[in-house]
């Protein structure tokens, strides 16, 4: 009992230096400035990063593209009410990494120097690594200007974490002399040690600065004399042609939603709404996923699984009739003909055994462009691990309408967004069998010039752990299964 109290009492000071510690280090109050006209120098994903309590929000790619058109690199066009079109003009000469980020994303996607917004989505990057790089360098410029600087300094650090070991021996103790047969000591003092380690990494981040809160300060007063032209809220991406740089200032801000809406350059691609380049003009399609009841399922377990309802809804109906035929309820020569043909219409009449059969001796050929690749989640195996449903969508430029098809995770894993195949497909059931890429997708691997960011201590959880909600990312929300047609 003495080692569990010391074991406690450990733990309990522990908890108290780390709760100092991180009122020590919170970050600094930022009090609104005048309302002023005047832009600062630092760039729109700057100051979406230190108005926002030092964390990077989904408006900052947005806003840094809608910089760069207002610099000169690219021409927002609005072509009509749903269409708009980023057109790349020229080489805008020195520009901050995070820019170039972006700016090769626009290049990556371009058809002749040209991509529809809503097209910006598209492409096969690792979304998760290309938002830690554009973070990363952004957090790089804005420690630069002495705005921002990290959480825990190393000193706080190594304090935290040697001092989290003593707690953790008192545990090891504790556990030892309580059952000291299973020898589990050494294992609770690890485990726990780690999880202190782990709190620890949850409360580091990005804070700011004296300086940096003022010119934070600076800004807000800027945000409520845009705010009180009440203009931003309305203005599509294309209107930065007449608004310049504020427009993008408004969209750090989170002033503008409908120019950030349609720009999304940081942000996953709608898994119903695809931008295909196939055929050399960017145009828009819709994927429809079925119902996985009778498709997008491979031929030869799809006609078992036939055989076998037909057999279940057989047997059953034979056992029925049998306790009916007792009762002089049903006649006794229609027994064995009704039970085949309950069997028979079960397998046969929703026609899985028949799309099964034509699918195993029929294939068609196709030849397009992925657009997309999705896998969503159906169940849990034996093991407990989960079990996906993969899907492949291929766009034949027949139409705008495009089923998705179903495939095995090992050619799904082969595969990337953008890629230009040839696939033998059964077109009952809409299962890819055989697939061959015939040429990569042209923004197959981005450029990410991580030269130097990568080394900078800024972990994902930029800002202090706060009791109110955060800011939405829209990185974090888990993956739904699009509703079935």
């Amino acid at each position: 009992m003495v080692f569990w109290l010391a074991a406690a009492a450990a733990l309990v000071l522990w908890f108290l230096l780390l709760l100092a510690t991180a009122a020590a280090t919170r970050n600094p109050d930022v009090t609104p400035g005048p309302p002023t006209g005047e832009l600062p120098d630092q760039s729109p994903a700057v100051v979406d990063l230190i108005t926002g309590h030092w964390r990077l929000s989904e408006e900052a790619p947005a806003a840094t593209l809608l910089d760069l058109a207002a610099k000169g690199a690219v021409r927002i066009e609005e072509i009509g009410p749903e269409l708009s079109l980023v057109r790349l003009r020229r080489d805008p000469g020195d520009l901050a990494p995070y820019e170039k980020l972006v700016l090769e994303h626009v290049q990556a996607l371009a058809v002749d120097g040209v991509v529809p917004t809503g097209a910006l989505a598209e492409g096969s990057r690792d979304l998760g690594r290309w938002w830690k790089s554009f973070r990363k360098k952004v957090v790089v410029e804005a420690r630069a200007q002495g705005l921002s600087q990290p959480r825990w300094s190393r000193a706080q650090a190594a304090m935290l974490t040697t001092t989290a070991a003593v707690p953790a021996l008192a545990l090891a103790v504790a556990v030892t002399a309580d059952d000291g047969k299973h020898n589990a000591g050494p294992g609770a003092g690890i485990v726990s040690w780690a999880l202190l380690l782990m709190l620890t990494g949850r409360l580091n981040g990005e804070r700011g600065t004296r300086r940096g809160a003022e010119v934070a300060g600076r800004w807000l007063g800027v945000r409520e004399h845009l705010a009180a032209s009440g203009r931003f809220g309305r203005q599509p991406a294309a209107s930065v042609t007449v608004w310049g740089r504020h427009l993008a200032y408004a969209a750090a801000l989170g002033l503008a939603p409908r120019a950030v809406a349609g720009l999304p350059v940081g942000g996953a691609a709608d898994d119903r709404r695809a931008w295909s380049d196939y055929g050399g003009m960017w145009h828009a399609v819709t994927v429809r996923y079925p119902k996985r009841l009778f498709r997008a399922r491979e031929p030869l377990p799809m006609l078992f699984r036939a055989l076998a309802a037909g057999a279940f809804a057989g047997f059953w109906t034979w056992m029925i009739l049998l306790v009916a035929t007792a009762f002089d309820r049903w006649p006794d020569t229609w027994l064995r003909p009704t039970a085949l043909g309950v069997g028979a219409a079960v397998a046969v009449v929703p026609l899985p055994l028949v799309r099964a059969i034509t699918d195993l001796v029929r294939k068609e050929d196709i030849r397009g462009q992925v657009v997309r690749l999705r896998r969503f989640q159906t169940g849990s195996g034996d093991d407990g691990g989960a079990q996906y449903a993969y899907w492949c969508a291929v766009d034949e430029g027949r139409g705008r309408e495009i089923r998705a098809l179903g495939i095995r995770s090992a050619l799904w894993h082969t595969l990337s967004e953008g890629d230009q195949v040839r696939a033998r497909v059964g077109a009952k059931l809409g299962w890819i069998s055989e697939i061959e890429v015939t040429a990569r997708a042209r923004h197959r691997e981005e450029r990410y010039d991580d030269t130097g960011e990568y080394r900078i201590d800024a972990p994902e959880n930029l800002g202090e752990v706060r009791l109110s909600e955060p800011r939405r990312d829209p990185r974090q929300e888990p993956r739904r299964e699009p509703r079935r047609e």
